[in-house]
């Protein structure tokens, strides 16, 4: 417990009511020590969106629970004039604010750090005696030098900006836009570079990754060739640029240049960014795997810790693919490797997955079912046109295929790629039906097993978000051949608010693939070929969409244990995972299947009961390779969150 959230949590005591309705317009309640102690005490944080699934939920959970049963609903809006007069009546209601809590500050830029940083704001307020009352200004330059360590009148050259710009990067601490021009503005900057550029390397990590990427392809290629690097490029040579550089390559955050010639005289931290062939790109693969062995996530990670290492994990099978052939299997380190992640990320999900849900969508979604709160969040800050695209089935490795063809076919656009968690067990009737509910799936759970429902789902969230009917269009079976002209198109002339769409192709090729993922990614750049892909995202960007794409879940080689022989006890039998409508059948069948995990998130009705598979098996024929998902694997699990605009526009 820290002092901010011993303060916030206060009146929040079982004694003093179990069932608590909160006015949090500033998203309080989900700043991560906040949700952290509330859920010790036993509460259950509900945010309060949709009026029919709010009383579903109020009907047969709330009631139904046990007398020691602790809710508490949170609103973004006033409570006494939204939430039902029935459940005011039967709950304490409370009201809780920035104003009220950092009363001699900017309301406004305290609210543009996040709630992930109040916390840190917090401890530095109350620690400093007699602070004034200050304006915009006055805010902006105490949050910049005390939460980011960032003083713009001490960056006095143009290298100091570059300097500082990699170090924010580096610390994971991105600026937010607000802070970011006032420093822009007051910071000296390189000869040409605007206050609007400079403030988007310092708050944008895909504009900042793109210029990095850029600049380091020109400086490379200039190098290789003996000459001196002209133009306004970044300065590498710089030692604290140099030694971020290294990080950045083994990572995978940026890609080694190719390179014709790499003369004697160039230094070895220049080296790592450069390749001449196949053997250097395989032995900066071995140095990926190596780093990723001595990364892997501890027992006390947090959620972001995994997100980011699934994400270099993704880097490094990308890159070894790409240099091997249809045929080839994954090396060994690589294939243990996996076995490593396993155990620990099974150990997460266990402890770590039910509080995804209590994270605060503002900055990015934790979990799938938080995208559209996350695009609603950014509509409220002045988003217009907004397009939804879930590629079902992609894994974040494959991701990565899709990425490069849009690089190639239109490189002015700006991709800022990140990643969030699929619902479990990971099927489509359940992470797919999440992402177009916006909500978890036991408000949808009628429904569960199928996806009939999406439409009305994703129409009926952005109704609670205020659009007209008319205003928001689903469709699914985009990615074949002239789809984008015959479904998409009508919906983009006619100017469609909020867009949401279905691309099945890679799931409909992985479910016939029966020569594990490297074929798959053979038969995936087969379909890019035909252009669909590429028409698909230039309609939505050429029309002025904002761009979010995510998966329902990924995908991972595996080889059968058999079909277990049960009768009618599984109400449904799919490869990775089977689900039981009771507790008692799902433990019978543990007793019978080798190796079978239990893991039961919150968020699932209680008549929906999954067993999950072993690491690499699956419920298949015995010694069956297949591609599959449904289980707990980090490939099937952590999936890719994209934003995609115009470089002009981002």
């Amino acid at each position: 417990m820290t002092a901010w959230s011993d303060h916030v949590t206060a009146p929040f005591q079982p004694e003093f009511g179990l069932l608590w309705v909160v006015t949090d317009p500033d998203e309080i309640l989900l700043a991560p020590s906040v949700a952290e102690v509330l859920a010790a005490r036993g509460f259950e944080i509900v945010t309060y969106r949709d009026p029919v699934a709010f009383r579903h939920f109020y009907e047969t959970v709330v009631f139904d629970c046990s007398d020691d049963a602790r809710f508490i609903v949170r609103v973004g809006g006033d409570a006494r004039q939204t939430v039902p007069w029935d459940v005011l009546d039967a709950a304490r209601v409370d009201a809780i604010s920035i104003p009220e809590l950092f009363s001699n500050m900017d309301a406004a830029t305290v609210r543009a750090i996040g709630p992930d940083r109040y916390d840190d704001l917090w401890q530095i307020v109350t620690t400093r005696s007699g602070l004034p009352r200050m304006g915009s200004i006055g805010t902006k330059d105490f949050i910049a030098a005390n939460i980011y360590r960032v003083v713009p009148d001490l960056l006095r050259r143009p290298t100091d900006l570059w300097e500082q710009t990699f170090d924010i990067f580096f610390r994971s601490s991105s600026l937010p836009l607000l802070i970011a021009e006032h420093v822009a503005t007051r910071a000296c900057r390189p000869d040409g570079m605007t206050i609007d550029e400079a403030a988007s390397l310092l708050s944008d990590r895909a504009t900042f990754i793109d210029r990095v990427q850029r600049d380091w392809d020109k400086f490379a290629k200039s190098i290789s060739l003996g000459e001196e690097p002209g133009g306004a490029v970044i300065p590498f040579s710089l030692p604290g640029i140099r030694i971020s550089l290294d990080s950045m390559v083994l990572d995978g955050t940026i890609t080694p240049t190719k390179v014709d010639t790499i003369p004697s005289t160039v230094p070895a931290w220049m080296q790592i960014g450069m390749v001449r062939d196949i053997a250097a790109v395989q032995e900066l693969a071995t140095k990926r795997v190596e780093r990723l062995r001595d990364d892997i996530p501890t027992g006390d990670a947090g959620y972001g810790a995994w997100l980011h290492y699934a994400e270099r994990y993704a880097e490094v099978i990308d890159g070894w693919r790409m240099s091997a052939t249809p045929e080839d299997e994954l090396p060994s380190a690589i294939v243990e490797l996996a076995l490593l992640i396993d155990k620990k990320f099974f150990s997460f999900l266990e402890t770590g997955f039910d509080s995804l849900s209590s994270n605060s969508f503002a900055s990015a979604p934790s979990v799938v079912h938080q995208v559209a709160p996350h695009m609603a969040h950014r509509r409220h800050l002045g988003e217009k046109r907004q397009a939804l695209i879930v590629v079902d089935g992609l894994a974040l490795d494959q991701w990565h295929i899709l990425e490069r063809r849009l690089h190639r076919d239109r490189p002015d656009l700006l991709i800022d790629n990140r990643s969030c968690f699929a619902w479990l067990p990971t099927v489509t009737g359940v992470s797919r039906q999440a992402i177009f509910a916006g909500d978890q799936p036991r408000t949808f759970a009628k429904t569960l097993g199928t996806t009939s429902a999406e439409p009305n789902l994703w129409k009926r969230f952005w109704i609670n978000e205020g659009l007209a009917e008319k205003g928001v269009f689903y469709a699914k079976g985009l990615g074949d051949k002239g789809s984008c002209e015959r479904v998409l198109s009508p919906a983009v002339s006619d100017g469609v608010d909020v867009i949401g769409i279905v691309v099945d192709t890679v799931d409909e090729m992985m479910h016939g693939e029966l020569f594990g993922k490297q074929s798959l990614t053979s038969r995936i750049e087969h379909w890019l070929d035909f252009g669909e892909w590429t028409r698909l995202i230039s309609s939505l960007v050429d029309a002025e969409y904002r761009i979010y794409l995510t998966a329902d879940h990924g995908n991972v080689d595996v080889v059968g244990m058999g079909r277990p022989s049960e009768g009618v006890l599984a109400e449904e039998r799919g490869e990775r995972s089977r689900i039981y409508d009771s507790d008692p059948l799902r433990q019978k069948a543990v007793s019978s299947i080798n190796g079978a995990r239990i893991l039961q998130p919150g968020g699932l009705p209680e008549t929906y009961r999954p067993l999950f598979a072993p690491v690499g098996k699956a419920f298949i024929a015995d010694g069956k390779h297949a591609v599959v998902h449904g289980g707990t694997s980090i490939e099937e699990v952590i999936v890719p969150f994209v934003r995609i605009t115009r470089k002009e526009n981002s």
